[in-house]
């Protein structure tokens, strides 16, 4: 018996580790999430691995939230009150505690059933998965594996008895059930209101009839960077100018190429619009020639070996340090040999007049279409303010479907 309840206890310290873990996974998830999803993310999810494991994508999925709240932070609420019921009992806090165990196996249910659902949801209607999430729906079953083995007196009888006693006895239990959603739209609002997005739905629908009635820009959609995860006419056509060291970029670029992944009926063409005189007729007072090097150089890393995108998310991920150094030729040094192009070769293709011209054709349609700054976001050739807003962009591309 003694051997019985020491094992009991392992697997319940088994379950409170992995539901400790699932809190953190979901807490970076969450907070990725509003990143991701109103611009502020300083770059991509570190799980981001490849077109399909990608976090990102999947986070700016529709799927990725529920009622509005993001399903990780369902996710961060529910652990947060299985580990209670997960306390209570290990460490002997109460005085039914086999009967607590067994709630805390109801409410291990409970998010096995979130996970098995979210589970079926990315194999079935999503081409992208995220290892994160993949590692918290593995955490959620060690931790009801944990329970299960660690609950006292687990039977069909007990257990229908506890959810009976859940609506006269135990209500308390039934207290906790609710704070579920109660403190996951909770913490929303909060999160909501105290960045001034509370009326971003609104503002959504304002900006998309803004985009609607906008003047029609052509742009030559053979000139940039271009993503497509699908091979069908695109509904939805986004064009972006923007400068590798604007800030403001650095954070619209993980949101849009997410945007992109996460919808195969989407393509994305990305413009440098170099804010610097020296190859950008629209800046007045000249530059120091670094902006429009990096423009080149991600040109020159597609046509070298498509290493245009890698080179793009190399130059926003050490936005600060290429401020900082203010050295091209250090820059070219790096982005080399961070995606493997010859540096030489890269070098001479920086210099050649066609790379200059191009950046300088593509700086100039964003003069003409009358761009006021970066990052510069266009939907189907009309201007979509706030663009680089993930609810802007899903408002605009539903109105479209």
């Amino acid at each position: 018996m003694k051997n019985t309840a020491s094992s009991k206890k392992k697997f319940l310290n088994l379950a409170l580790i992995a539901t400790l873990i699932a809190i953190g996974v979901h807490l970076y998830l969450t907070l990725h999430y509003y990143g991701l999803k109103y611009g502020t993310a300083e770059g991509g999810s570190v799980c981001n691995i490849n077109e399909v494991l990608n976090c990102d994508a999947v986070t700016a999925s529709k799927y990725s939230a529920l009622f509005g709240v993001p399903v990780a932070l369902w996710g961060v609420v529910a652990n947060i009150v299985l580990l209670y019921f997960l306390a209570v009992t290990r460490f002997n806090m109460v005085q039914d505690q086999a009967k607590t165990s067994r709630y805390a196996f109801l409410f291990s249910g409970i998010t096995i059933i979130g996970t098995l659902v979210m589970a079926a949801i990315s194999l079935s209607f999503m081409s992208n998965l995220c290892i994160f999430c993949i590692g918290a729906y593995i955490l959620s079953i060690i931790g009801f594996i944990g329970i299960w083995l660690g609950a006292e007196d687990l039977s069909v009888a007990n257990l229908t008895d506890d959810v009976k006693d859940i609506f006269t006895t135990e209500k308390w239990v039934g207290g906790f059930l609710l704070a579920i959603p109660a403190f996951a739209f909770l913490g929303n609002i909060m999160y909501l209101e105290s960045h001034g997005l509370s009326d971003i739905e609104k503002m959504a629908k304002e900006k998309v009839a803004y985009w609607s009635a906008a003047p029609q820009q052509t742009f030559d959609l053979s000139a940039g960077l271009t993503l497509q995860k699908g091979s069908s006419e695109p509904v939805m056509t986004i064009v972006e100018f923007a400068d590798f060291r604007c800030p403001h970029c650095k954070h619209a670029a993980p949101t849009l190429h997410a945007f992109a992944n996460s919808h195969p009926d989407v393509k994305l063409v990305f413009k440098p619009f170099p804010l610097d005189g020296t190859c950008n007729e629209a800046i007045r007072g000249g530059g120091d020639g670094i902006s429009c090097g990096l423009a080149s150089a991600v040109m020159c890393a597609e046509k070298m070996g498509q290493k245009g995108w890698a080179a793009h998310d190399y130059f926003f991920d050490q936005q600060e340090e290429i401020i900082r150094a203010g050295n091209l030729d250090k820059n070219l040094e790096d982005v080399s040999k961070a995606t493997g192009l010859a540096l030489e070769e890269l070098k001479t293709c920086v210099k050649d007049p066609a790379t200059a011209e191009l950046i300088r054709k593509m700086a100039k349609e964003g003069e003409t279409a009358q761009i006021q700054g970066t990052p510069t976001v266009f939907a189907n050739g009309k201007l979509l303010s706030g663009g680089q807003l993930i609810p802007i962009l899903e408002a605009a591309y539903r109105s479209l479907k």
